[in-house]
């Protein structure tokens, strides 16, 4: 599951009254290894005090006077990538946790990149499916349609038991490296698990083939280490409606990464490189 905002942010977090000299306020940054206090008067929030305040102001300097950061606020149920992006856009150096509009938490850029390093396979580079999964839900929220293709590597555990993990773990690097170097912008890549990656994008089902024909193109002409030959099947599910989905998005994606890795294995067993979901062993109707 996706971790929500209010499952990573600080609770008892520290504001600094807008009087408060820089001194007093450097002491308390030291002491608690905060990189970032909301400025308050009268109990009111009326600005940010960011860690770079802190450093070029000069101690007999006040809260007040001194502070330039900014803040935004988000939903305690929405997801950490959303917090993520919020930061992202550089107009934001704290997030107020809001529920019931009640701010009930802080995240800081420190704690957001934290927790996001936690959805990075070490491995490979690329993101956990989560994060593909939010990208998805985000597509589907805007009105878009998705195809999700999974992609499995063929015989991967006879690599594993010829050559060694060392050797099968550099097959995998590779992989995500053609993957990641030939997805075309506006696509989202993950490591799905083991040996199997997915990709989303809010391309019909027939533009996202193609694209998926290329890249397994390239894997096919690519050389591996060792000079291992390297072989992918892939599965694709989604990509026809032409109207918006309805009911609950995260069970429709969750059901097309189902289909996607279904279609895959039939590829697999069928020996041919490509199989669309859809394609007589789905019942998805596009309407």
């Amino acid at each position: 599951m996706i971790r929500k905002a209010f499952e990573i942010m600080i609770k008892d977090y520290i504001t600094v009254d807008a009087f408060w000299g820089m001194k007093r306020i450097r002491d308390i940054a030291e002491k608690t290894d905060t990189d970032c206090f909301p400025v308050t008067d009268n109990g009111k929030t009326v600005g940010v005090l960011t860690r770079n305040d802190l450093i070029k102001s000069h101690p007999n300097r006040i809260a007040l006077d001194a502070m330039s950061g900014s803040y935004g606020c988000i939903e305690a149920d929405q997801p950490v990538w959303k917090a993520k992006e919020f930061f992202e856009a550089g107009d934001t150096d704290i997030l107020f946790v809001t529920q019931d509009n009640k701010a009930i938490g802080v995240i800081t850029k420190k704690i957001i990149e934290t927790e996001i390093c936690k959805h990075v396979d070490i491995l490979t580079g690329l993101y956990r499916s989560d994060y593909v999964i939010y990208k998805a839900h985000k597509l589907l929220e805007q009105g878009s349609e998705i195809s999700i293709t999974f992609f499995d590597i063929n015989s991967f555990g006879n690599i594993d038991k010829e050559f060694g993990h060392a050797v099968g773990d550099n097959i995998l690097k590779e992989i995500a490296q053609i993957l990641k170097s030939f997805a075309p912008a506006g696509t989202f890549l993950c490591r799905y698990g083991g040996d199997e990656f997915a990709l989303v994008t809010d391309k019909c089902a027939e533009t996202c083939e193609a694209m998926v024909q290329d890249i397994l193109s390239r894997i096919k002409q690519y050389e591996f280490c060792e000079g291992i030959s390297i072989s992918v099947s892939a599965g694709i599910a989604g990509g026809r409606r032409r109207n918006p989905r309805k009911g609950n998005m995260y069970k429709t994606i969750i059901n097309l990464i189902n289909l996607a890795s279904l279609a895959s294995t039939k590829a697999k067993k069928e020996k041919d490189n490509l199989v669309l979901g859809y394609s007589g062993m789905i019942d998805e109707i596009a309407i």
